[in-house]
């Protein structure tokens, strides 16, 4: 039998910072990120709620609806922690319309869990924004820390496990050696959610939920001495090794309080997938052109980087032809489409009435799309991404190799595009000198990082973050518009509105509150709710969750 660890694991080293953190110690710039995270999840709630699943969930759920102390948004109904969660859940993942950190979807759980807690054990606003901070500077890093697995974006629930536990075990007041446990028992039966329910049927929106609750559950049973293995993230036969294709990854809780994950979050202004955001900027750029003509588009195209390429296989239909708001919001063509036929992508788009009326139109223009990798935006998004890092590319910060193992994995399972082929080369060698060398470095960054780890030469305190305000999500597309008439139209954009480097999110998230919140609770209640949640720490959840009660437009 294999001997308990003596060392610190990797969760102690989380649980140590995490119990000591206090709120004043974070800088101003990531608690009004936290206000405005906050905010935006409380608008892609309400917009959920009006979604074709997020009708069916609502419809399914409420027979067994239990009551409680929690305010369910946006029905009024006051109702168990569990059944708050549960849906709260379901609804911020509905429509693409969450926020995410790089490579996790953190939203649905770290602000879902502290809002429905907070009500269940009537904490004040301090207590929330300070789960809220933990759980996304510990989700955060561990999100970065797995650069190679076969999972993409909402498939990584494991995140929204541990960063739920995480939020609930602040809300509990657990000290370091229960706050451990949480973690541990979170992560020893995490979901796994496959490929086919992911990007195209309506069990997509289900991802979330199920962690959402189990990482609560996991550190409501820490709080009962409930044991579990404190070593589950980098045992040789723990998470790393069975959820990732990584056989050894360093600890990814370092540099706690110096650097924050909170300063990466990006906002989703369009209800569809943060990589096909760049495209859908520009078309609606082009819808806004006096000289489009939607009615005599003959063809477009779209330009831009490699995930969009392999997003775009992600999201074939589960079933032939059938059309769902999950595979149009996840196509990087149908969404295009759809932002050129409709000029914008709100989550009114995908009330069920108004999806079924535009459906077919988005089909027949997506078939008039092509969709085109260049290494220019490819190269956009590693550089956005190593303005915030030390090393980029090495094997502690947005790994080369790890990326290519990953990309490599997709294209044998779903037949995606290669990540460097043999024409690749050739495109490599005309992009423009100090591009090449860039890609050069970063691949020869990767190699030495595994060749000082193969020889014991590894970094004895390795900072693989920089200051990651500077981070940028340079997501980008190029978008071009041929009519029948022969002229051609044509817009880009790098940074998606919302995403990280976008100097306008805190307007972005604003707008997008309006716009989501009026059609359900009216603007009244929008601008009450809104001052209140940027008002914490000094107003509570008590403050304005009541005003969500029985509003006009909910559903019966």
């Amino acid at each position: 039998m294999r001997a308990a660890p003596t060392l610190r694991t990797q969760l102690e080293e989380a649980a140590a910072w995490a119990v000591g953190f206090r709120l004043e110690s974070a800088p101003t710039d990531v608690i009004e990120l936290s206000r405005l995270q906050i905010a935006n999840i409380v608008a892609a709630t309400l917009a959920g709620s009006r979604s074709n699943a997020g009708l069916k969930a609502y419809a399914a759920l409420r027979p067994t609806l239990s009551p409680g102390p929690c305010t369910l948004l946006p029905h009024g109904d006051k109702v168990s922690l569990w059944d708050a969660l549960w849906l709260h859940a379901v609804y911020a993942n509905a429509l693409e319309l969450d926020d995410f950190h790089y490579r996790g979807h953190l939203g649905p759980a770290v602000v879902v869990v502290p809002f429905a807690m907070a009500q269940w054990a009537f904490a004040d606003g301090e207590t929330l924004l300070r789960a809220q901070v933990v759980a996304n500077e510990l989700g955060g890093r561990l999100g970065w820390a797995v650069n190679a697995e076969i999972r993409h974006g909402h498939q990584r629930s494991y995140l929204l496990r541990f960063a739920a536990a995480a939020a609930a075990a602040v809300m509990l007041g657990l000290d370091a050696r229960r706050f451990v446990a949480a973690l541990a028992i979170a992560m020893s039966q995490p979901e796994n959610p496959l490929h086919p329910a992911m990007f195209s049927p309506d069990t997509k929106t289900l991802s979330a939920a199920p962690s959402v609750v189990e990482g609560v559950r996991a550190a409501l049973l820490a709080a009962e001495e409930f044991t579990a293995a404190r070593d589950i993230l980098e045992n040789p036969a723990g998470f790393y090794r069975q959820f990732t294709l990584q056989r050894e990854v360093p600890s990814p809780f370092l540099q706690l309080g110096e650097a924050w994950s909170t300063h990466a979050l990006c906002f989703k202004r369009y209800a569809s997938c943060a990589y096909a955001a760049g495209a859908v900027d520009a078309a609606c750029a082009l819808a806004a052109d006096p000289d489009f003509d939607r009615e005599a588009i003959a063809s477009f195209e779209v330009v831009s980087s490699l995930p969009a390429l392999i997003m775009e296989r992600l999201a074939r239909p589960h079933e032939p032809r059938m059309l769902t708001p999950v595979n149009v919001q996840f196509s990087i063509l149908r969404s295009t489409a759809l932002a050129l036929l409709r000029g914008d992508i709100r989550g009114s788009e995908y009330v069920p009435e108004t999806f079924a009326r535009t459906v077919e139109p988005v089909r027949d223009l997506a078939a008039k799309g092509n969709l085109v990798h260049d290494w220019s935006f490819t190269l956009h998004q590693l550089k956005g991404l190593d303005a915030g890092l030390q090393h980029g590319g090495g094997r502690r910060s947005a790994d080369m190799l790890q990326f290519y193992r990953t990309s490599g994995e997709f294209r044998r399972m779903f037949g995606s595009a290669r990540a460097i082929g043999p024409r690749d080369v050739i495109r490599l060698l005309q992009l423009p000198r100090e591009d090449r060398r860039f890609f050069a470095r970063r691949w020869t960054r990767s190699l030495e990082s595994h060749l000082q780890r193969l020889t014991g030469r590894d970094e004895a305190n390795p900072r693989p973050l920089g200051d990651l305000r500077k981070l940028s999500f340079r997501m980008g597309a190029r978008v071009t518009v041929v009519q029948r008439n022969g002229r051609q139209l044509t817009a880009e954009r790098i940074i998606p509105t919302g995403m990280a480097g976008d100097p306008n999110r805190a307007a972005v998230v604003e707008e997008k509150f309006s716009a989501e919140c009026d059609p359900v609770i009216g603007p009244v209640r929008r601008r009450r709710i809104w001052k209140a949640i940027q008002s914490l720490p000094n107003s509570t959840v008590m403050d304005w969750a009541g005003m969500m009660e029985r509003p006009e437009g909910a559903i019966p």
